[in-house]
């Protein structure tokens, strides 16, 4: 599952699949590209890696209503870009996000999650649900830039000696 090749594919593909209708230029893709270290960035994914429910709730407090619904993906994914669609504040923090996940099985998924945050963290709740298709053809707005940086960090926490080494 975690195979330095499927994972090298699986980004360049995202990250080609935005040459042209999306906007990017073909040299814009590769200079972003250029650098990724895909055997890093898999040590990375591999030890971000969590079980992602459809549904959950958790406090801070003692004896706090704590709950997991159904996990939604059948698999351990890592979440690498969130796209913030929607958001109030009031007492209560709710908002909605567009998130793309990398499940073990290297695929791609985009998901909806509603988040309502009351307290500062105090009690979470969230709810996701898949959005069906390719990546550029859901409602999330996906930058490129942000996305290398992104993974670009991920991977530097290797060079930097504070993640684990796994035998993949």
């Amino acid at each position: 599952m975690y195979i330095v090749s499927s994972l090298e594919y699986v980004i360049d593909r995202l990250f080609r699949s935005g040459i042209g209708e999306p906007g990017y230029k073909e040299r814009e893709v590769e200079e972003l590209l250029e650098g990724m270290d895909y055997h890093s960035l898999l040590q990375a994914v591999r030890h971000e890696a969590k079980t992602v429910y459809a549904y959950t709730t958790q406090g801070k407090q003692p004896q706090t209503f704590n709950y997991r619904g159904a996990d939604l993906f059948g698999q351990r994914a890592t979440l690498l870009y969130d796209d913030f669609d929607q958001s109030d504040a009031a007492q209560v923090l709710a908002e909605r996000r567009y998130e793309l996940w990398l499940l073990e099985d290297m695929s791609l998924v985009v998901v909806s999650c509603v988040s309502v945050d009351f307290g500062d963290g105090e009690f979470v709740t969230e709810y996701r649900e898949i959005k069906q298709g390719d990546p550029w053809n859901t409602p999330m707005c996906l930058n490129l830039e942000e996305l290398a940086e992104d993974l670009f960090e991920m991977f530097g926490q290797c060079y930097e000696h504070t993640l684990p080494i796994y035998e993949l």
